[in-house]
């Protein structure tokens, strides 16, 4: 019996920026015969995964199946998260997700188990996705620790990919190295293919970190420290788009107006829509058009 793969938590950022997938059963002998040995995609800092874990809004979905050459039964959604967006796939052999995305309401909060999958067309270029293997509703607060867990466990392997960069070494050696430091074999291999494939510098880490630092920054309290009674001006403009869409969703230029009567600079508008996108409380369904998440 094949054991099952762990389900990663990655965010969107690195999820979409690798592009090197890895038969197992290519490199370890004793798994060559198995028609189940594991497949992985490795990211830029050294994980290899082949199941993922994801909290987000989803905020597209499409019926596929009618396309020409296609599966009989075949949808895609977008998964959001505040680094970047997850493509999922659900066809004739994911019944369960086939079903959830054909009657999801978009947006919502879900969660997805699924399986990793890349696709490289003969240009050469890699388009990595997931098929899920459950998916459910989820909520803001799943969400958030989503997000905080996620930061946490990436910055671990991060340290541990900046110590590998300090040794300056690669191969068998740096492998031995890390093991010699208590870390997993399977993170070591990790590490040591993305140094390999990736070329992963420092520049790399530090421009993730970032990216972390503000999807964190963008689910803190949304309260001012200053004013417990009063109302920011995100949750200001939060209102003022639930009266006016009433549910539907509004244009930008309808917004601008609204809020200049209320004596809110376009400066400002911009600002605090961007903070509500990427927390996720509205989505961008159609250029200049913007609805509340409920």
């Amino acid at each position: 019996m094949v054991e099952r793969e762990i389900a990663y938590r990655v965010f969107a950022k690195e999820f979409n920026d690798s592009h090197f997938h890895l038969n197992i059963g290519s490199d370890h002998p004793e798994h060559s015969d198995s028609m189940n040995s594991p497949n992985f995609l490795v990211t830029p800092t050294g994980a290899k995964v082949n199941r993922a874990f994801v909290v987000g809004v989803i905020t597209e979905v499409e019926d596929m199946g009618s396309q020409k050459g296609g599966e009989n039964e075949l949808w895609r959604a977008r998964i959001s998260d505040p680094t970047g967006s997850f493509t999922i796939y659900a066809g004739n052999y994911q019944p369960e997700a086939l079903v959830f995305l054909s009657n999801v309401e978009v947006p919502s909060y879900v969660m997805i188990v699924g399986k990793v999958r890349s696709y490289e067309p003969e240009d050469g270029e890699v388009f990595v996705s997931m098929r899920p293997e459950e998916i459910n509703y989820a909520d803001e607060g799943l969400r958030n620790r989503w997000v905080v867990d996620t930061a946490e466990l990436t910055l671990q392997r991060m340290d541990l990919f900046d110590e590998a960069l300090e040794l300056d070494v690669e191969g068998k050696i740096l492998l031995d190295d890390l093991k010699g430091k208590d870390v997993s074999l399977h993170l070591a291999e990790g590490i040591c293919l993305a140094l390999e494939y990736y070329h992963t510098d420092s520049s790399y880490l530090e421009n993730l970190k970032r990216e972390m630092k503000n999807a964190l920054l963008s689910i803190k309290d949304e309260i001012s420290s200053k004013s417990d009674m009063s109302l920011d001006d995100e949750s200001v403009l939060l209102e003022m788009m639930e009266n006016i869409g009433n549910g539907n969703a509004i244009e930008y230029s309808t917004l601008l107006d609204e809020a200049s009567s209320k004596g809110m600079s376009a400066d400002q508008v911009d600002l605090n829509v961007r903070s509500l996108l990427s927390k996720g409380h509205i989505y961008e369904p159609r250029a200049g058009v913007f609805k509340v998440i409920n």
